[in-house]
């Protein structure tokens, strides 16, 4: 069994890479070939354990997270945990990943698809509200699919910026990082805005005229209780694309909408539609996409990491 920690899995694959992992996840799961059970929530005390296994036809596996929002006054990334990937055949453990780093890329990439099929192609600037090891992900990843050149940052902490800014300047450097004084600024800055954050409450201004004409991806509500992005988007955009049919009972940025009959059931569609082509999404309109994350996302580039660590040989091997 192969042990791969965050070092082993940074750099370990190129963003474009996790991109074509997330979308053969999406494409498998559109067309019925993956097994994928809710996934488990167990909450204590402010913080959630996670639980979230797969079954593709290569394999399957189980991610184990827990989301500490405490650990942020700590200097420690809010999620921490492993990943066991199993052999298809077999039903052995042939790796264990660190679940952080795994989840990082992960998430960047699966917000990456927004980029790819709900942004114009080339459009040069991005925002992010949350500069956590998330946040900095979804740059990566925005920047290797658009000539983003500018990237307007809201932030909570100078020491958490210091941290994003040098995790995204190892992927691209050439790219500025401009501090913005609060959201409303950084809505004026640019067209497309990316939330990274555990907020209860959008952490945008809820005012059509500053939303109207841009493109909304959130990463990081992922509870009924969680709402990131304000009504007004979802009333301009007149639909949302999601990562998983889950997302639709998970998290408060789907939930609450269709509660208020801003969206209708049949307003929030499938990512895959449009990684399979079945679907295009007018970039010229208001666009919203919303993923909350799936087990078959992390399988899925869990496989590509460990192939590249096979072939590269990355990691420690384990005798159980």
């Amino acid at each position: 069994m192969l042990v791969l920690s965050h070092s082993d899995l940074v750099g370990l694959l190129p963003p474009l890479a996790l991109v074509a992992a997330v979308e053969q996840a999406a494409r498998d799961l559109y067309s019925g070939r993956a097994i994928v059970p809710k996934r488990g929530h167990l909450d204590w005390a402010g913080n959630t354990l996670l639980t979230m296994p797969a079954v593709s036809a290569s394999g399957f596996g189980v991610k184990m997270v827990a989301v500490v929002p405490g650990n942020a006054s700590r200097g420690l990334p809010l999620t921490s945990g492993l990943m066991i990937l199993n052999d298809g055949e077999t039903g052995a453990p042939v790796a264990i990943l660190d679940a952080g780093s795994l989840t990082a890329q992960r998430t960047g990439a699966v917000g990456g698809l927004g980029v790819k099929f709900m942004t114009p192609m080339n459009i040069s600037s991005m925002g992010i509200i949350g500069c956590g090891v998330q946040g900095a992900w979804q740059v990566i990843v925005a920047c290797a699919l658009r000539p983003i050149r500018e990237v307007f940052c809201v932030y909570r902490s100078r020491e958490s910026f210091a941290k994003f800014s040098e995790t995204v300047g190892r992927y691209a450097p050439e790219v500025a990082l401009v501090p913005c004084a609060d959201a409303r600024d950084l809505l004026t800055r640019t067209d497309l805005v990316i939330t990274a954050t555990t907020a209860a409450t959008p952490v945008l201004p809820d005012e059509p005229a500053l939303l109207k004409g841009k493109h909304f991806i959130s990463v990081g509500s992922f509870k009924p209780s969680m709402q990131e992005l304000p009504d007004s988007v979802y009333s301009l955009a007149g639909q949302l694309a999601v990562d998983s049919e889950h997302a639709r009972h998970e998290v408060g940025d789907v939930i609450n909408p269709c509660k208020q009959g801003l969206l209708r059931d049949e307003d929030v569609f499938s990512i895959g539609e449009c990684v399979v082509g079945s679907r295009s999404v007018d970039t010229t309109l208001t666009t919203a996409y919303k993923s909350v994350g799936m087990a078959i996302y992390d399988l899925c580039v869990a496989q590509a990491l460990h192939r590249a660590a096979l072939a590269r040989g990355s990691g420690r091997e384990l005798s159980l």
